[in-house]
């Protein structure tokens, strides 16, 4: 009963990922056709859809981003067990909780905000 609400949290934080993932590769397709027209289908050159589809790809790395969110889950969860024990009985049950959601989400943030300029360095590195 306890971790209900962390659980929560996580289900909540992924559909809401997975949705705005679903309109980002939406619109990836749309570019996809968009240069598949453009070509010139008429050139004795076979379409090389790999090429296309890998010309700008994302650098998404999805271990980085889950370790990397594992790790500041991790480190909330941490937080919270020493602030509660530094606070001890002066605080209630509710208080308890929400100790925990707002490190477990400020972390897990943190972690993920890493991942994310982890993966903005290599971008650039490898553009130039």
């Amino acid at each position: 009963m306890e971790f209900t609400a962390i659980f929560v949290m996580g289900f909540l934080t992924l559909g809401t990922y997975k949705i705005f993932e679903l309109f980002v590769k939406r619109k990836e397709r749309l570019t996809i056709i968009e240069k598949l027209i453009s070509l010139n289908l008429e050139s004795a050159e076979p379409i090389r859809l790999p090429n296309i589809l890998y010309e700008k790809q994302g650098f998404g790395s999805w271990p980085l981003r889950i370790s990397l969110l594992l790790i500041g889950i991790g480190l909330g969860c941490l937080c919270a067990f020493f602030l509660q024990m530094y606070y001890g009985e002066t605080i209630n049950w509710d208080q308890k909780r929400m100790i925990e959601f707002a490190s477990i989400a400020l972390f897990g943030g943190i972690g993920l905000f890493i991942a994310f300029m982890i993966e903005l360095k290599q971008k650039k590195i490898i553009e130039s």
